[in-house]
């Protein structure tokens, strides 16, 4: 049976080298941690998965960022694209 959880959505991702981006972030969610908010969730990878309709944010480790609250993002969506990191949390920022 499906759970519905009230997550942060992937509003947008433009890294088309993930497994998970196919017209959208589809892995069912993500997580931000290391560094630069880097989406931990990326695969390279030209084989395409994940079935979600949209993609939730399920973790992020960047607590010095001003949309974490306890680990939780609390943006109401993020995107996703190159930064320092090929796919990194573009909504960041710090407190």
């Amino acid at each position: 049976m499906a759970t519905t959880i009230n997550l942060p959505i992937v509003s947008a991702c433009s890294v088309e080298t993930c497994g998970f981006n196919h017209d959208g972030c589809r892995a069912g969610a993500i997580n931000v941690s290391g560094e630069h908010a880097h989406c931990s969730t990326y695969v390279a990878s030209d084989a395409k998965g994940g079935h979600a309709d949209v993609a939730g944010v399920g973790a992020c480790m960047r607590t010095e960022c001003k949309f974490n609250n306890d680990m939780a993002c609390t943006a109401e969506a993020i995107e996703v694209g190159a930064s320092f990191d090929t796919a990194d949390c573009l909504t960041f920022e710090a407190r």
